[in-house]
């Protein structure tokens, strides 16, 4: 019964380790789109909003993520942005209209 447990973890192990370096990779997206935008970056974070599997355009199966983050203009009103990402590759990315 223990060896059923071995893949279990090493793919849970796989999960966290792979998500790691997408939130990091989403993370500097969103304080490069909030630099450009001359705008401040809240809670310094993004987070997870969206995980399905999903097919890359070369057919093989990978992790679709959208990583959620909040900035603001005026110091007063909070936006919202995301990015959306396969794997470690950059799909989209939105922000909110905001106030200038």
């Amino acid at each position: 019964m223990e060896w059923i447990l071995v893949p279990f973890l090493g793919l849970l192990i796989w999960l966290w380790w792979d998500g790691l370096a997408a939130k990091e990779v989403a993370d500097k997206e969103a304080k490069r789109l909030c630099r450009n935008a001359d705008v401040l970056f809240l809670d310094d974070s993004v987070a997870i909003r969206r995980l399905k599997l999903c097919r890359h355009r070369n057919g093989r199966v990978g992790l679709y993520r959208r990583f959620g983050f909040e900035f603001t203009s005026d110091g007063e009103q909070r936006y919202s942005g995301y990015i959306d990402m396969l794997g470690e590759d950059i799909l989209q990315t939105h922000m909110d209209a905001y106030r200038i």
